[in-house]
């Protein structure tokens, strides 16, 4: 609130009067000051909430003015112009806001402090690995080499599970053209066919105790003629019991077979049945040299013998396409069963049943193949 009061100049002109002004004379000089404290103020603002109490003030303060006015003269009144009020209400409320909805809580992972602590940085990312571990795709271990597969006739790396020792066994389960097979007169196509040559000097090399078969690693040159090319002996002159072939459902308790490849890398295999009669020269021979256990290996004599020792002299055969009758069980192999067996004593075959538990795969479906009789 601002009150505005003045005085102007007045004139001393009648003598009369002196007494009374130098009495009046302090009480407008103390007007005077209060009037110029007042003037000197800023204008008061109110601020009032309710307009019931706004217009209470308003009309009391104008009683207020009104009272002041009315005991100072005119003549102040017009020279500082009347008091100044300024009421002012509040202003509008404003529309309260809605509360914002609270953003759910992330998770967050334990606090590690590898700075202070070690161990618990170390948990934290082995933990954190092997949870990306979990995530990713597993990688397959390497496989191994199939000439380390271990493999038996018998068991649980018998016949019957070579197909899933290793992918590169699969053919041994899923192959059609598997050996051996049964053979049977009335399942043959009857024909001529020609007749097997063979060629070569007094067999030599090294008999091998494989565990599961005994083997003659061939060192001299052999070969057989057939289909109008020179097939050659590799390395290999194989012993079983009993013979894997069967012929007119008969079972022989032995034989060798003799594995060829030809010039373009087809294998051939003769397979030669043994049946029990007089003792096979080429076989004492072998014998001779027989290794005691597993993996042992024994040189035959240089001297040799010939292989022609151990064939029958009837050399007619069956003819069809089958496989080797050990892992890998590779197909497209061209084999050959004499028709008539060799001799075998049972000395022999008792001795061989003593060094090696049988080696004879099981007979394999024929699956619609053509067996070719050769007359």
């Amino acid at each position: 609130m601002k009150f505005l009061a003045s005085s102007g100049s007045t004139a001393l002109r009648r003598p009369g009067r002196a007494l009374r002004l130098a009495v009046a004379l302090p009480l407008w000089c103390v007007a005077l000051s209060v009037a110029a404290e007042e003037s000197a103020k800023p204008p008061t603002t109110l601020r009032l909430e309710n307009p019931e109490d706004r217009a209470t003030l308003t009309e009391s303060i104008s009683n207020a003015i009104m009272r002041a006015q009315a005991g100072r003269s005119a003549k102040s009144i017009r020279n500082k112009g009347p008091a100044q009020i300024t009421v002012q209400g509040a202003p509008a409320k404003a529309k309260p806001r809605k509360p914002a909805k609270p953003k759910p809580a992330q998770a967050m992972p334990p606090a590690t402090d590898s700075a202070f602590d070690p161990a618990a940085s170390r948990r934290y990312i082995e933990a954190r690995a092997a949870t990306l571990a979990a995530q990713s795709p597993a990688t397959p271990p390497p496989l191994p080499d199939p000439q380390q597969v271990p493999w038996s006739y018998s068991g649980d790396t018998g016949a019957q599970a070579w197909g899933q020792l290793h992918p590169a066994f699969a053919a041994c389960a899923q192959g059609l053209q598997q050996s051996p097979i049964d053979i049977t007169q009335n399942r043959t196509v009857i024909g001529p066919a020609e007749a097997l040559h063979m060629e070569g000097a007094a067999l030599t090399g090294t008999v091998v105790h494989r565990g599961h078969s005994i083997v003659v690693e061939v060192a001299s040159a052999h070969s057989l003629a057939l289909r109008g090319t020179r097939w050659r002996l590799q390395q290999r002159l194989e012993f079983h019991h009993p013979a894997e072939e069967r012929m007119d459902f008969q079972n022989f308790p032995m034989s060798a077979d003799l594995v060829y490849q030809s010039p373009a890398g087809q294998w051939a295999v003769l397979s030669v049945p043994l049946q029990w009669g007089a003792a096979n020269p080429l076989i004492d021979r072998i014998w001779a040299n027989m290794p005691l256990q597993a993996q042992d290996r024994v040189p035959l004599p240089e001297s040799g013998a010939p292989l022609q020792q151990l064939l029958p002299q009837d050399m007619r055969y069956y003819q069809y396409l089958g496989s080797l009758t050990t892992p890998p069980c590779t197909e497209g192999v061209l084999r050959l069963v004499l028709k008539k067996p060799g001799s075998v004593s049972i000395d022999q075959w008792r001795l061989l049943t003593q060094m090696t538990p049988p080696n004879a795969r099981p007979a394999q479906a024929l699956h619609e193949r053509i067996v070719r009789n050769a007359r």
